[in-house]
């Protein structure tokens, strides 16, 4: 049986790239129940773009909503406000300068089943000038532990569809890395699936494109870092060593990014997260 699936984008001056987001929604071969837009304020057209699609989406039976914070608060909060009128039993979130492949909730469904995970996730592609077409390979699926998770976030947020349970959502205090805090609260409680195989979701840019600053890539480290020390401090006695390695682990992948991008070796097709 089918698990359902509710859609929340959250929405910042998206309006030139809103209309490529919404259509890959549309042409899901598995319909979301529901599609959740949060506006965090845009100063652009992004509602009236938005609003084209709202016919469309009700014609096929797909709830569709609309919301526009009433001041800029953070992707965190955008999100959690779509968790709170979600639905279905998944949601899926996407950004809204990201596209995902015709049959990605299909194949996510596909092994989901009868499923208690509590994640999914999935590779991605970058830049968004490759084509969203339909996946023809094979994909198999694999459980991350919580353990293995804190080496490697395998989950941007465009690529995590997440089981709806009450009192979980984005810590709103957190402007970076603030998925991966999610992720791994949902871990340490919960089946964290990675699908593996080709990409299902198409970034608008890259990652940690050269025109990244390198003092957000500095937040992202601090980001981290407080993802490593709110998840020691839930269990000291057991996990409170973890920090000191995790920390210079932080510290070494902040460096090797350095020198990657000094050195060109981010202008590659396609990684998974």
């Amino acid at each position: 049986m089918s698990q359902t699936y509710s859609v929340v984008i959250p929405a910042y001056n998206a309006e030139h790239t809103i209309d490529a987001c919404l259509a890959s929604v549309m042409e899901q071969t598995l319909a979301p129940v529901q599609v959740l837009i949060i506006d965090d304020c845009s100063g652009d057209g992004t509602e009236a773009a938005v609003r084209r699609w709202q016919e469309r989406f009700v014609s096929a039976g797909i709830e569709f909503e609309f919301t526009r914070l009433p001041g800029n608060s953070g992707p965190s909060t955008a999100r959690n406000q779509g968790i709170r009128h979600a639905n279905g039993s998944y949601i899926a979130f996407l950004d809204a300068d990201d596209v995902w492949t015709r049959d990605k909730l299909e194949i996510v469904d596909r092994f989901l089943g009868d499923s208690a995970a509590g994640l999914v996730c999935h590779a991605y592609a970058e830049p968004m000038s490759l084509r969203a077409e339909t996946q023809t390979a094979k994909h198999e699926v694999r459980p991350l532990l919580v353990y293995g998770m804190l080496w490697r976030n395998r989950a941007s947020s465009s690529c995590a569809i997440m089981r709806r349970q009450n009192g979980l959502n984005f810590d709103e205090a957190m402007r970076y890395c603030e998925d991966y805090d999610l992720w791994m609260r949902i871990a340490e409680h919960s089946t964290v699936l990675w699908l593996e195989g080709p990409p299902l979701t198409l970034l608008g840019r890259a990652q940690l494109s050269s025109g990244g600053l390198s003092a957000s890539t500095l937040r992202m480290r601090a980001g981290q870092l407080r993802v490593y020390y709110k998840f020691c401090s839930r269990n000291w006695l057991r996990r409170g060593w973890l920090l000191p390695p995790l920390a210079l682990f932080s510290l070494l992948k902040h460096l090797y990014s350095m020198y990657r991008r000094r050195t060109g070796l981010l202008d590659i097709q396609w990684r998974r997260p």
